[in-house]
């Protein structure tokens, strides 16, 4: 799946930002990817060929029709009722419908910078951001977070609480040296259609394993299961250094994303 969201902390600081969209090839294992094969769930229909080319053949909304037949005879009260004259070709009206499984999100106020300049006195709201966003599905999905590529590991997460262990990791400070070694948590929450925002419910990859090292909220949990279609989700970005944190630069840049429930 493609990531499509980042977000980047910096400076006792967090920040989402969007990445470019990267090129893709049509996928085969698409609804309309199946057609002509043994996974095709309608064999009489096959539009192998004839959708969009490329990608768009299995993102996009399209129809195509073929087929012709004719028909001519008279019709007997024997009980034969119609005696046939010519049939040709196929009158019957057959119809095909695949739908794709399909997401949409959008993300907002995603770039955002803590500055601490007492980090004695600062308070809950000087540390906690909220990201908004939507979603658009038609089928119960998790939402995650991926900190692929970092060193984090099962261990460095709670997901009672939502926080990521040292998860703010230090660049430099005021005079330009390397802090790498120092770090504090991080905290995020997710909730959708205005509800309550929820710690995560699991740790691991997604489905088919292709998004790993990700923090999942089950849709079961979010509420998505029974509200599919439209909506809204947020996350809570909750910075947490202590009143003797180092000075200097943190930052963390992990990545939203979503994997479907498996029948």
């Amino acid at each position: 799946m493609k990531k499509i969201v980042a977000l980047v902390i910096a400076i006792a600081v967090v920040g989402l930002f969007t990445l470019p969209a990267m090129a893709q090839t049509a996928p085969a294992n698409t609804a309309y990817g199946q057609e002509g094969t043994a996974a095709d769930g309608y064999g009489a229909i096959n539009t192998t060929g004839h959708g969009p080319e490329g990608i768009a053949g299995s993102t996009t909304n399209w129809k195509w029709q073929t087929g012709s037949g004719s028909y001519s005879g008279v019709y007997s009260w024997d009980g034969t009722a119609w005696v046939d004259i010519a049939d040709t070709g196929n009158s019957k009206i057959l119809v095909e419908c695949d739908i794709e499984m399909y997401w949409s999100e959008t993300t907002t106020n995603n770039e955002i910078y803590f500055h601490i300049g007492n980090p004695v006195t600062a308070t809950d709201a000087d540390k906690i951001a909220i990201v908004n966003g939507t979603y658009a599905t038609n089928h119960p999905m998790y939402v995650g977070i991926s900190f692929d590529g970092t060193t984090k590991v099962e261990a460095d997460f709670e997901l009672g609480t939502g926080i990521v262990k040292g998860g703010m990791v230090g660049t430099k400070d005021i005079g330009g040296r390397d802090i790498s070694g120092q770090n504090f948590d991080v905290m995020f929450l997710c909730r959708l259609n205005g509800g309550t925002y929820l710690t995560p419910t699991s740790f691991g990859a997604g489905a088919h394993g292709t998004e790993p090292a990700c923090l999942w909220w089950s849709p079961a949990v979010t509420g998505m299961a029974t509200a599919l279609g439209n909506g809204t989700m947020d996350f809570l970005v909750k910075i947490l250094p202590g009143a003797s944190q180092a000075d200097g630069n943190y930052k963390l840049d992990p990545v939203i994303v979503r994997a479907p429930t498996l029948y």
